[in-house]
C-alpha cells in the first residue's frame, strides 16, 4: 500500500507555522524534500541561527548570508543569532540587522562571545536604520566588540524589553540617549563591560517597571549608578560602586541589592523604603539606621565577609548584630525573615556585638511567621543569644529553620547548644 504524504498536503500557512518552531538551519533543509517544500521555508517569519558546529563561525555566517538572500517573508517577527565562537572575517552583523529592520522585525537577539582580542580588536557597528526602528518590541545585544553609537534622532517608539549585555558605548551619553528615546520601555537588563566608556550610568525611564543591573568593574571602584524611574516595581542590582544616586521608588514590590563595598552608608537604602520584599547582600549591616519600611513583608539578609586576601582599606572586621534589631523595629509588618551569615571559619573568633534589646520589635510580637538562619556558626555566644531572642519573642512563628555552616559537625553543635 503506497504511503500517503499527509504533511505535504497541508496548507502553506500551516507548514510555515510548523517550520517557524525549529531552527532556521533545519527549516532550510526541508527544501530538498520535494518541489512542494522548495519555497515553504522562505516564508518563515522567524529566523533563528545558532552555531553548533565544531568548525568555528564560518558555517553559521555562511548560512545567515545565503538564507537571507532567499528569504521572501514580507514581515519578520524575530531574528535570533547566537554564535558560540568568535567572528570570522565574513561575518556581517550590520547586514543582518539592517535586513531585519527593513522587514519590520519585532524582536532581535544578537548574542556573540567576546573576542580573543588582537592588538587592534575588531569593532562592530549597528546600521543607521536600526536606531529608527518603528517596530522593534524586544531587543537583546550581547557582544563586547559591539559599539552602540546612538544618534541624536534615534527613536524606538514601541520597544518594551531591552538587554544590553557587555556592550561598549561610543561615548558617555550614548546609553542615556538610547534610553531617553524608548518611551514604552518596561524591562531593562544591563551587564556592564569593564571598559564600556561610561563613568556614570544614568537610567531615567519613567515607563520602566523592571530593572536588572550588574556592574563588573573592578571591585570598589567609583562607578555610580544614577537611577530615576519612579514607576519601578522590580529591581535587581549587583554593584561594587556608588549607589547613592538612586531616587525613591514608591511602587517597588521586590528588590535584590548586592552592594559589596566596605562600610556602606544608609543613603541607598532610603530609596527602598516602600519595598514589599527585600534581599540584601552586604559586607556590613551598620547601614541599617532609622529608615522605616512600612510595607516590608519579606526580608533576606546575606551578610558576606570577604577572605583576608580580599580585604580593602576601610573595611572593618568587627561585626555587630544590633543594627539588625533596629531594622526589625522599623519593619512593623515583616512576616518572613531569612539571615544567611556567610562568614568563613577564620572569622569565628572576630569581635561580634550583641546586646539584649530593651524592647521587642513589633513584627516579632504580631507578624513574623517564618524565620530562617542559614550558615549558622553557633560557636559564639552572641550569635546564639540573637537566635534565641528571635525565637523566644516571635509569638506568631509557624516555621523556624536553623542550618549550620559546617555540616560535618551539625549533630555535635546541636547537642551542645540545646543541651541534649
Amino acid at each position: 500500500m503506497p504511503r500517503i504524504d499527509r504533511i505535504s498536503a497541508l496548507h502553506d500557512d500551516l507548514l510555515v507555522n510548523i517550520l517557524s518552531q525549529v531552527p532556521t538551519k533545519d527549516a532550510v533543509t526541508t527544501m530538498v524534500l520535494s518541489k512542494r517544500w522548495a519555497l515553504v521555508w522562505t516564508m518563515v517569519p522567524k529566523l533563528e541561527y545558532e552555531d553548533t558546529s565544531k568548525e568555528g563561525g564560518k558555517n553559521l555566517w555562511r548560512l545567515v548570508d545565503k538564507s537571507l538572500q532567499l528569504h521572501k517573508a514580507p514581515v519578520l517577527e524575530s531574528m535570533h543569532i547566537q554564535a558560540e565562537r568568535q567572528f570570522t572575517d565574513d561575518a556581517d552583523v550590520g547586514k543582518c540587522v539592517s535586513y531585519a529592520v527593513d522587514h519590520n522585525v519585532r524582536e532581535i537577539s544578537l548574542i556573540i562571545p567576546s573576542f580573543i582580542l588582537p592588538s587592534q580588536p575588531k569593532i562592530l557597528l549597528l546600521p543607521s536604520n536600526f536606531y529608527t526602528s518603528k517596530t522593534l518590541v524586544n531587543l537583546t545585544l550581547s557582544c563586547s566588540a559591539l559599539v552602540v553609537d546612538v544618534p541624536s534622532l534615534a527613536c524606538f517608539p514601541f520597544l518594551q524589553t531591552l538587554a544590553l549585555l557587555n556592550v561598549v558605548f561610543n561615548d558617555e551619553s550614548s546609553h542615556a540617549r538610547l534610553l531617553a528615546n524608548c518611551p514604552a520601555l518596561s524591562y531593562l537588563h544591563v551587564i556592564r563591560y569593564y571598559s564600556d566608556n561610561v563613568t556614570r550610568f544614568i537610567v531615567k525611564v519613567p515607563s520602566l517597571k523592571s530593572f536588572t543591573y550588574t556592574d563588573n568593574h573592578e571591585r570598589y571602584s567609583a562607578m555610580p549608578l544614577v537611577l530615576y524611574s519612579p514607576g519601578l516595581q522590580h529591581l535587581s542590582i549587583f554593584d561594587y560602586g556608588d549607589l547613592g544616586s538612586i531616587q525613591n521608588m514608591p511602587h517597588l514590590e521586590t528588590a535584590y541589592v548586592g552592594h559589596l563595598v566596605p562600610q556602606p552608608n544608609d543613603k541607598f537604602l532610603r530609596s527602598f523604603s516602600s519595598v514589599g520584599s527585600l534581599h540584601l547582600r552586604l559586607m556590613d549591616v551598620e547601614c541599617f539606621s532609622a529608615i522605616n519600611f512600612p510595607r516590608l513583608m519579606k526580608f533576606k539578609l546575606h551578610l558576606f565577609k570577604p577572605s583576608f586576601s580580599e580585604l580593602r582599606p576601610g573595611y572593618s572586621e568587627y561585626c555587630s548584630l544590633e543594627p539588625l534589631m533596629l531594622f526589625l523595629h522599623n519593619s512593623p509588618i515583616l512576616k518572613v525573615l531569612t539571615i544567611s551569615y556567610g562568614v568563613g571559619l577564620y572569622y569565628e573568633d572576630l569581635p561580634l556585638s550583641w546586646n539584649q534589646q530593651s524592647s521587642v520589635p513589633g513584627c516579632l510580637l504580631a507578624h513574623l511567621e517564618i524565620f530562617v538562619w542559614d550558615k549558622f556558626g553557633g560557636r559564639r555566644r552572641q550569635e546564639r543569644e540573637c537566635v534565641e531572642y528571635i525565637l523566644a519573642n516571635s509569638k506568631c512563628l509557624k516555621t523556624a529553620t536553623v542550618s549550620f555552616q559546617d555540616v560535618t559537625t551539625v549533630s555535635r553543635r546541636k547537642r551542645r547548644w540545646w543541651g541534649t
